[in-house]
């Protein structure tokens, strides 16, 4: 099997299999249920979950290879927010994994190939995107390599004082854009945040 170290898994390409060390990273994730949709993971096409990310975020999780898909705006929420509250020292800066710029996966919403591009902002990561339903799939340990990355945005909450309480999850949009409630705006200076990785697919 083909070892992923930065991100904390193995990969066997002969058979599509995923393991998962004990020690493996929580990435924040809580499933709440099977999902009504029939959305199938883009790489192992088991059916997503519906669950939800940090507390607050409506997201669906794939339990085999334990990917998130999840809404471009709650992705740049949730990355400002944890770096901003990120106190441990950052990791190493990891090389980007090219060949992963050629991989083809189908969005699980409307099927049609997600854009392979390397993500914007720290990590290091190839990001996959759908341009039609505005969302992202993150492979398991890439949330958290983004977050590690070495940045002066890291540990700002300590030094600024700002984005002292959690999300409220009673803000947080369903993914896709497809609930009633209103985009997440609980985050203090996330609205500025977030601007920063609108352009992501334009």
């Amino acid at each position: 099997m083909e070892l992923f170290a930065s991100r904390g898994y193995f990969f066997c390409r002969y058979c599509g299999s995923f393991h998962f060390p004990e020690t493996a990273p929580d990435q924040g994730v809580r499933v709440l249920a099977e999902s009504q949709d029939p959305f199938p993971c883009p790489v192992c096409r088991t059916r997503l979950a519906t669950a939800v990310l940090d507390g607050a975020h409506a997201v669906h999780y794939c339990q085999a290879c334990r990917g998130v898909l999840l809404d471009r705006e709650i992705f740049a929420a949730v990355i400002l927010y944890r770096r901003a509250w990120a106190t441990d020292p950052p990791a190493p800066p990891v090389p980007l994994r090219k060949e992963e710029l050629e991989r083809q996966v189908a969005c699980p919403q409307c099927g049609t190939m997600l854009e392979a591009h390397p993500y914007y902002g720290p990590g290091n990561v190839v990001i996959d995107g759908c341009t039609s339903c505005d969302v992202i799939w993150l492979d398991f340990g890439e949330l958290k390599q983004i977050v590690d990355a070495p940045g002066r945005d890291r540990g700002l909450r300590e030094k600024s004082g700002t984005m002292s309480t959690m999300p409220d999850p009673t803000t947080t949009r369903a993914i896709g854009g497809h609930g009633e409630r209103e985009p997440l705006d609980a985050l203090g200076a996330a609205a500025a945040g977030i601007a920063i990785f609108t352009d992501l697919f334009s």
